[in-house]
Parts: C-alpha cells; structure tokens; sequence
C-alpha cells in the first residue's frame, strides 16, 4: 500500500463530515478551498472549488480538470485561473459541480507520481464532499489535454466522459483503452502549439478502433488558445453532464 494510500486509509478512519451538514467554515459555496496531499514524501497543491449552493447530503458531479504547462509551479493557486475553473464561476447553472484542481509541479507532466497525486485527490475530494461517482469527468487543456487522455487510458472504469482541448495526444498503445469512452477533442487548425494533426490522427485511430463514443471539433482559422471558446459554448457543458458512469 503506497504512501499516498495509507495517508488516506487514515484520513478516512478519523471521520468526514455528516451528511446533510453545511460546510465546514471556510469550505463555503462558490469558493476555491486549498489541500495538500503528500504522496512517497512529496507534497503536491491542488484547490477543490464547490460550486454555490453547495450543501453536504447530496452526490455532485465532479470535475478533475489538468492544466496546462503555464500553470505549473507550487503556489496551488494557477490552476483557479484556467478557463474551465473561470467558466464554472460565470456560469454556474451550467456546471453545478465540485471541480478537482491539482497543480503539477515545474518541470514535470501528468505522469508518474503527480498522476498518482491526482488520481488520490480526486478520490478524497469524492469522499469529503459527497461526489457522485458515476457522475466524474475529466478535462484538459493543451499539456492537460494529454495528461487527461494518459489518465483515462490508466483507469478508464473511473470516468464518465473525458473533454480534450488543443493537445498532443497518447500513442497508439492507449488507444484500445480509450475506445469505449465518451470522448470530445476540441482543436485549432491554425494551433502552431500542438500541431491540429494530433487530434486528427487520434480520432482516426478511434474509430479504426471501433469507437462509437468519439466526437471532435476542428475551429477554422483559430490557434492554440481556444480553452475559453471550449469551456463557454454551452453545448460543451450538456454533453458534459448527460453522460454517466454505469454502477
């Protein structure tokens, strides 16, 4: 039992909150709260935001959503600034949801340990604020876009839809795990980033695959930075929630 496990294991024997209890003070609705979490002796950063009118003794949707490689660092606090956390801010009717921030520290990506990291924050955000574990979607943002398709192609049991953005993309061998998940690419033809062929390539690779689940928009004339046209079209965001896990 890794490190992270135990820490966990521990933190759950020592009691969560009740259901149908308010917030704990300084966990009020409508704001970022900040967590750490140590994993093999390491402390990684990541904020939970809860969404207003959030209450315990519900299931909320949740969203683990990867930045991009700008937000990098060890502050905790960048990840609040990307465009899927800002969308969820200004339209909260439309993403009435707890979102799961972690930040990968410099000169790394979501691999390895940080995506251990992640994967345990996700799960202790599940367990201290009552998400619906049919109802967890994962999101990335150009160095995310990757992570997140790495990620559900690690554990693709655990998420009910995966949105891609302006990324690179895994190689062939993620493919078959990827197949049956519902999956929305989202890429500028004009992106001089990660080259539009990447998503290009990946969706063909899906559907020789067989998959049925893929979907992917290409936006003519526009370059890297399409995160806040993705996050703000409101049909990102209904498909977002009509899928579900199988229990």
């Amino acid at each position: 039992m890794g490190t992270a496990t135990i820490a966990l294991v521990a933190w759950l024997l020592a009691g969560v909150p009740e259901a149908g209890a308010p917030p704990a003070p300084g966990d009020a609705p409508g704001s970022f709260v900040a967590k750490t979490l140590s994993v093999r002796g390491e402390t990684f950063q990541y904020s939970v935001y809860l969404p207003p009118g959030y209450r315990r003794g519900r299931a909320w949707p949740v969203i683990l959503a990867l930045h991009g490689a700008g937000s990098r660092g060890t502050d905790g606090l960048r990840p609040r600034k990307q465009s899927l956390a800002e969308a969820a801010q200004m339209h909260p009717e439309r993403y009435p949801a707890l979102l799961v921030l972690p930040q990968c520290p410099p000169e790394r990506d979501w691999t390895g340990e940080v995506a251990d990291f992640v994967l345990e924050a996700l799960e202790r955000t599940l367990v201290e604020y009552g998400g619906d574990r049919q109802q967890v979607y994962l999101a990335g943002q150009s160095m995310g876009a990757k992570g997140a398709l790495q990620l559900a192609a690690r554990s693709p049991d655990r998420f009910a839809a995966v949105l891609a953005v302006a990324g690179r993309h895994p190689d062939r061998p993620a493919v078959a795990r990827l197949k049956a998940l519902p999956l929305w690419l989202w890429h500028g033809d004009a992106d001089t980033v990660a080259p539009v062929t990447e998503s290009r390539s990946l969706v063909e690779q899906l559907k020789a695959a067989g998959s049925s689940s893929i979907r992917y928009t290409e936006l003519s004339g526009l370059g890297h930075d399409i995160f806040d046209t993705v996050y703000l079209d409101e049909a990102v965001s209904t498909w977002l929630f009509s899928q579900r896990r199988s229990k």
